[in-house]
């Protein structure tokens, strides 16, 4: 599967797909300290690049399409940062990486994963509600903007 743990070496690539989407800015300070976190899951969708068969092996690596961090806190766990790369939206990608932190969670004991998106921001609430997730709050004027935040919650 190509969802792993996110690493130091990945930042490069993160931050690009973070940058070319605009809805976030974390820098790279902020994701290094996630990474090294405890209660923190990083993990990133991560593809073979291509190469020339000539060149030398040890410098290939992975093209990152899409990364995603999670605060697992016990029953009570948050998604705080999810994204895939424009050209590779809706190949499955989000749906990989909410997986890989949805799996460390026992929804049969009570735990819950939570996360806030724009108001504005259908795309995302889709794609959240079409994994069983379901608004349950609303942040007046979260954002800096003045837009609301929709608070979501995934209990089953």
């Amino acid at each position: 599967m190509p969802v792993r743990e996110m690493k130091i070496d990945d930042l490069p690539q993160v931050l690009q797909i973070q940058k070319a989407l605009a809805f976030q800015d974390w820098n790279e300070r902020q994701f290094i300290a996630e990474i090294t976190a405890d209660y923190a899951l990083c993990v990133v969708y991560a593809e073979a690049a291509q190469f020339n068969t000539n060149e030398d092996p040890r410098l290939r690596g992975d093209d990152i399409l899409g990364y995603a961090v999670f605060h697992l806190m016990g029953p009570d766990s948050e998604l705080l940062s999810i994204a895939a790369n424009a050209p590779h939206q809706r190949a499955g990608i989000g749906t990989a990486l909410l997986n890989a932190g949805l799996a460390h969670l026992d929804f049969a004991k009570g735990d819950k994963m939570f996360l806030e998106v724009r108001e504005g921001n259908t795309k995302a609430r889709r794609f959240y509600e079409k994994h069983g997730f379901e608004p349950y709050a609303e942040r007046k004027k979260y954002y800096a903007d003045g837009e609301n935040a929709i608070l979501y919650q995934k209990s089953k």
